[in-house]
């Protein structure tokens, strides 16, 4: 392939094509970091339109705790609690293959 190629073409590969740095980053100032899920660019953290890390662990520390929003309900010694722990795994895309 050559430099010339348009595949190349404002790339890296061709570094004369590319804009100098005081125009990337004016470009940037007016970005939409963090608007909405389409933007371009997001930061870390634990906001809808914030990307997580890659350390995240679902605790609520470090990304959106893994069961914020659910309440779990009903008598252990009965084993309905354990029907609103199913209920709550269904929620988040499990499948019910138990039997009753």
């Amino acid at each position: 392939m050559t430099t010339d190629s348009p595949f190349t073409a404002g790339s890296s590969i061709n570094s004369d094509a590319r804009p100098p740095q005081r125009l990337v980053n004016e470009f940037h100032t007016n970005d939409d970091l963090d608007r909405d899920s389409a933007a371009h660019h997001h930061t870390l953290g634990t906001s809808p339109n914030q990307a997580a890390a890659g350390a995240h662990n679902h605790d609520g520390a470090n990304s959106v705790q893994l069961l914020a929003g659910f309440t779990l309900s009903g008598s252990r010694a009965s084993g309905a609690a354990l029907i609103s722990v199913i209920d709550a795994l269904q929620q988040l895309g499990a499948s019910d293959g138990t039997t009753a």
